[in-house]
Protein backbone atom coordinates (compact mmCIF):
# COMPACT_ATOMS: atom_id res chain seq x y z
CA UNK A 1 0.00 0.00 0.00
CA UNK A 2 1.34 3.45 -0.94
CA UNK A 3 1.57 6.04 1.56
CA UNK A 4 -0.53 8.73 0.45
CA UNK A 5 -2.00 12.18 1.89
CA UNK A 6 -4.83 14.06 0.96
CA UNK A 7 -4.25 17.86 2.04
CA UNK A 8 -7.20 20.26 3.12
CA UNK A 9 -7.36 21.53 -1.08
CA UNK A 10 -7.51 18.23 -2.78
CA UNK A 11 -4.03 17.94 -3.32
CA UNK A 12 -3.06 14.07 -3.70
CA UNK A 13 0.07 13.73 -2.36
CA UNK A 14 1.88 9.78 -3.05
CA UNK A 15 5.07 9.02 -1.61
CA UNK A 16 7.15 6.63 -4.24
CA UNK A 17 10.38 4.94 -4.07
CA UNK A 18 12.69 5.81 -6.79
CA UNK A 19 14.11 2.10 -6.77
CA UNK A 20 11.04 0.80 -8.25
CA UNK A 21 11.92 -2.54 -10.20
CA UNK A 22 9.80 -3.79 -13.72
CA UNK A 23 8.13 -6.16 -10.90
CA UNK A 24 6.68 -4.17 -9.03
CA UNK A 25 5.95 -1.38 -11.49
CA UNK A 26 2.69 -2.55 -12.20
CA UNK A 27 1.00 -2.68 -9.29
CA UNK A 28 2.04 0.36 -8.51
CA UNK A 29 0.62 1.73 -11.38
CA UNK A 30 -2.68 0.17 -10.45
CA UNK A 31 -2.81 1.15 -7.06
CA UNK A 32 -2.22 5.38 -8.22
CA UNK A 33 -4.72 4.18 -10.67
CA UNK A 34 -7.47 2.94 -8.36
CA UNK A 35 -6.40 6.37 -5.47
CA UNK A 36 -6.75 8.41 -8.07
CA UNK A 37 -10.58 7.23 -9.36
CA UNK A 38 -11.58 6.96 -5.22
CA UNK A 39 -10.61 9.86 -4.52
CA UNK A 40 -11.03 11.90 -6.89
CA UNK A 41 -8.41 14.67 -6.34
CA UNK A 42 -7.76 18.26 -7.17
CA UNK A 43 -4.30 17.66 -8.23
CA UNK A 44 -1.79 14.95 -7.59
CA UNK A 45 1.66 15.13 -6.31
CA UNK A 46 4.54 12.09 -6.94
CA UNK A 47 7.34 12.70 -3.53
CA UNK A 48 10.06 10.56 -4.75
CA UNK A 49 12.34 9.36 -1.79
CA UNK A 50 15.59 8.17 -2.71
CA UNK A 51 18.27 9.63 -4.63
CA UNK A 52 18.12 6.83 -7.87
CA UNK A 53 15.63 6.56 -9.99
CA UNK A 54 15.13 3.69 -12.43
CA UNK A 55 13.49 3.40 -15.62
CA UNK A 56 10.59 1.47 -13.92
CA UNK A 57 9.90 4.57 -11.68
CA UNK A 58 10.48 6.44 -14.75
CA UNK A 59 7.25 4.68 -16.46
CA UNK A 60 5.51 4.75 -13.48
CA UNK A 61 5.68 8.87 -13.04
CA UNK A 62 5.02 9.03 -16.97
CA UNK A 63 1.84 6.82 -16.63
CA UNK A 64 0.75 8.75 -13.54
CA UNK A 65 0.92 12.11 -15.86
CA UNK A 66 -0.85 10.83 -18.82
CA UNK A 67 -3.60 9.53 -16.19
CA UNK A 68 -4.14 13.48 -14.65
CA UNK A 69 -3.93 14.85 -17.85
CA UNK A 70 -6.63 12.90 -19.56
CA UNK A 71 -8.51 13.57 -16.26
CA UNK A 72 -7.73 16.99 -16.48
CA UNK A 73 -5.99 17.12 -13.50
CA UNK A 74 -2.53 19.23 -12.56
CA UNK A 75 0.25 16.70 -11.22
CA UNK A 76 3.74 17.36 -10.37
CA UNK A 77 6.78 15.58 -9.21
CA UNK A 78 8.99 15.98 -6.33
CA UNK A 79 12.34 15.00 -5.13
CA UNK A 80 15.01 16.72 -3.08
CA UNK A 81 17.59 15.25 -5.06
CA UNK A 82 19.29 16.99 -7.78
CA UNK A 83 20.09 14.42 -10.15
CA UNK A 84 16.72 12.78 -10.17
CA UNK A 85 15.30 16.10 -10.81
CA UNK A 86 17.35 16.36 -13.68
CA UNK A 87 16.92 13.12 -15.16
CA UNK A 88 13.04 13.22 -14.33
CA UNK A 89 13.15 17.04 -16.64
CA UNK A 90 15.43 15.41 -18.96
CA UNK A 91 12.71 12.54 -19.78
CA UNK A 92 9.49 14.98 -19.69
CA UNK A 93 10.72 16.63 -22.58
CA UNK A 94 8.14 19.22 -23.81
CA UNK A 95 5.74 17.73 -21.49
CA UNK A 96 5.76 16.46 -18.57
CA UNK A 97 5.08 16.89 -14.76
CA UNK A 98 6.28 19.76 -13.33
CA UNK A 99 9.49 18.70 -11.26
CA UNK A 100 10.21 20.66 -8.06
CA UNK A 101 12.39 20.40 -5.07
CA UNK A 102 10.39 20.70 -1.80
CA UNK A 103 6.72 19.52 -1.19
CA UNK A 104 5.39 22.74 -0.57
CA UNK A 105 6.51 24.24 -4.04
CA UNK A 106 5.06 21.20 -5.87
CA UNK A 107 1.96 21.78 -3.97
CA UNK A 108 1.81 24.96 -4.24
CA UNK A 109 1.88 24.80 -8.33
CA UNK A 110 -0.64 22.18 -8.30
CA UNK A 111 -3.04 23.96 -5.45
CA UNK A 112 -6.54 25.23 -7.17
CA UNK A 113 -7.00 27.79 -4.43
CA UNK A 114 -3.58 28.79 -4.68
CA UNK A 115 -3.65 29.27 -8.52
CA UNK A 116 -7.32 30.99 -8.05
CA UNK A 117 -5.78 33.86 -6.24
CA UNK A 118 -2.78 34.28 -8.34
Amino acid sequence: MLPVELTDAGVMIIRLQGDLDIDSRAMVAWEIDSLVSSHRPSSVVLELHGPAIGPAAVSTIARTDRLCAQSQLPCAVVSGHSDTRRALLAHAGTRGPGVYDTLSLAVAAVSPAIQAAA
